[in-house]
């Protein structure tokens, strides 16, 4: 009791000294200045958990800037939406645009404590699979593609016998691909949302 550092819990253990020399909780409650359900607390978590259990700092919640229906939402934003979406520039939501999508959405302006946010609406930074996060690309340019389309058939068309055709499956050409990581709850698989095309149309090559 007199080398623990904090007084709050100096007081507790005060309290449980005196109580089993006899004192009542009544007139513990009118010593101490604090509510006699606070002492009966004391106790209880006393003959509960021991001094380890009594001594333990408290965490005091920390009070949310946003109504449980804007939490709701800004969850439902991280998960199914892009910055983008939300005239931002980026496709992946980091802790700097979710401050700014915050200050613009709900006028509440984050020094400290987003990610607090972020746990407790149960949320994880990860991509849509069990492995690391996977590249994104962009479709490509509808007209470039076509001409790039146009130069490749030309050159197989005047290929002679000593050029040799090689063919890439699931090929793409990108100076910057995006790798991607999605909020989602945690413990679930999510599927991540892509540009990527998964059907395999003829080229006509």
């Amino acid at each position: 009791m007199h080398r623990h550092p904090l007084e709050y819990v100096r007081r507790k253990l005060r309290v449980i000294q005196e109580y089993a020399q006899g004192k009542n909780i009544d007139d513990l409650a009118l010593q101490y200045h604090i509510h006699p359900q606070t002492v009966r607390t004391y106790i209880t978590t006393y003959t509960q958990g021991g001094f380890d259990c009594l001594c333990q700092a408290e965490k005091r919640p920390q009070p949310t800037r946003l109504t449980l229906q804007q939490q709701a939402d800004f969850k439902h934003t991280l998960i199914h939406t892009r910055p983008a979406d939300h005239a931002l520039s980026g496709n992946i939501w980091t802790g700097q645009l979710i401050l700014s999508y915050l200050k613009q959405t709900y006028q509440v302006d984050y020094r400290s404590g987003i990610y607090d946010l972020l746990e407790r609406l149960n949320l994880s930074h990860r991509n849509g699979g069990p492995a690391e996060a996977h590249a994104d690309y962009g479709n490509a340019d509808p007209i470039k593609q076509q001409a790039f389309l146009d130069e490749l058939k030309a050159s197989l068309l005047q290929a002679d016998a000593t050029h040799a055709v090689v063919v890439y499956d699931e090929f793409s050409v990108c100076e910057r691909p995006t790798s991607y990581y999605d909020w989602a709850e945690k413990n679930t698989r999510p599927q991540t949302v892509t540009d990527e095309k998964k059907d395999n149309g003829s080229t006509g090559c």
